[in-house]
Formats: structure tokens, C-alpha cells, sequence
């Protein structure tokens, strides 16, 4: 069957023909997402494969995971195990784009960093070390109770630490914070609760934008 200009055939193979791949989808990310932090430029090679289906639901948790240059699969609290999703060697992001955007890529692939370039190491353990220890084992006790934390205290605490500075980073309005799952006020929070941590803070972030 032919689409008739201007009919309902016509109007949806012409908005199929619009639609980007997934290829040009996982570019965009990755090219918004280096103009966020030109900093992650350092990672070397990295990856971002969209996936639609990558859900919450299939998870149990979240629906954007960062994989490791040599992490095979990943086996989630909903039992669901999956698949790396690019060549070993790589950083990569999996990410369903529509709940996810530049800005999430770009702060997922800040757990490569660590790895990558020693001074961003160093100074995310600077930051670490500014925060309340105390504040970090009420959680990792609370959490363990209710089932959670299982790879133990030291996991748990980078976790919270990478959270922590995830949740400074992140820029947006008051539905972008709820839909992140991210505190807006922590910013102004920490500035009076730990102006250390807050100083730590800045200079990480003028670090990632350079």
C-alpha cells in the first residue's frame, strides 16, 4: 500500500522517517553530556546506548547504569540480569532516553573518573573525607536493616559519597529534582550544615567545567 499524501499512513511513516536512531540518540547524549563537564573528556573512549525498554521495572531500581571498561553484566534487586551493552574497553552508559537526559548521562559517568584521572580521585576523596561520618553509618545501619547494603560498609560509603556530590551537581527545576529522586535544597543546605564539604564541592564542579 502506497501512503496518500497527507493521510494517517502518510503522517506516521513520515514522523518514522524523522525519528533519530538509536546511534544518533546515544551521540546526542554523549556530546550534550561532555559539554556539561568537558572533564569527562578524560575518560578516553566511552559509550551511550539508549534502550527504551531499560526500565525501572525491569531493575528494581533505576533505568541508567554505568558500566566499567571490563564490568560484564549486572545482575539487579529484581533478579533480571543484564548484558553489557557495548565492547569491553569501553565507559559506557545504558540509559532509557526517555526518562533520562544529557545531564544524567554526564553524572553517571562520573564513576569512571575515579579511575580515569587522579586528580578528580583525589579530590571526590578530599570531599568524602569533609563529610559526617557519623551521618553515613546512621544510613548504612538503617539501610542494612530494611536489606539493603550487602556489599558492605566501604561500598556503601563511596556510594553515598558519589550520591552526595551527584545530588550537589544536579541543576533543575523543583519536578526535576522530585523525577531525579534528588534533594533541591542540598546546596543551600550544605553551605550552613558543612561549609567544608561545600567548598570541596565548588571546586570539583569549576573542575568538571573547565
Amino acid at each position: 500500500m502506497r501512503p496518500v499524501k497527507g493521510g494517517k499512513v502518510g503522517d506516521l511513516l513520515g514522523r518514522l522517517e524523522k525519528m533519530p536512531s538509536n546511534q544518533e540518540v546515544g551521540e546526542r547524549l554523549l556530546s550534550e553530556a561532555m559539554q556539561r563537564f568537558p572533564a569527562l573528556r578524560k575518560l578516553g573512549d566511552v559509550s551511550v546506548v539508549p534502550d527504551r525498554e531499560f526500565t525501572r521495572e525491569v531493575t528494581g531500581i533505576g533505568d541508567i547504569e554505568y558500566y566499567g571498561p571490563e564490568q560484564g553484566a549486572i545482575t539487579y534487586p529484581s533478579g533480571n540480569v543484564v548484558d553489557r551493552p557495548s565492547p569491553r574497553g569501553r565507559h559506557t552508559v545504558l540509559v532509557n532516553p526517555d526518562t533520562n537526559d544529557a545531564q544524567s548521562v554526564a553524572l553517571d559517568l562520573l564513576h569512571g573518573m575515579s579511575d580515569s584521572d587522579p586528580t578528580f580521585s583525589a579530590m571526590l576523596k578530599e570531599f568524602g573525607e569533609s563529610l559526617d561520618e557519623g551521618e553515613i553509618r546512621y544510613w548504612y545501619n538503617k539501610d542494612r536493616e530494611e536489606g539493603y547494603a550487602g556489599d558492605g560498609y566501604d561500598q556503601y560509603r563511596q556510594n553515598y559519597v558519589d550520591g552526595k556530590l551527584r545530588n550537589l551537581l544536579f541543576e533543575g527545576g523543583d519536578e526535576d529534582f522530585e523525577r531525579a529522586r534528588y534533594n533541591p535544597r542540598e546546596r543551600q543546605d550544605m553551605q550552613g550544615y558543612n561549609p567544608r564539604a561545600y567548598e570541596m564541592f565548588t571546586l570539583i564542579e569549576k573542575y568538571l567545567k573547565e
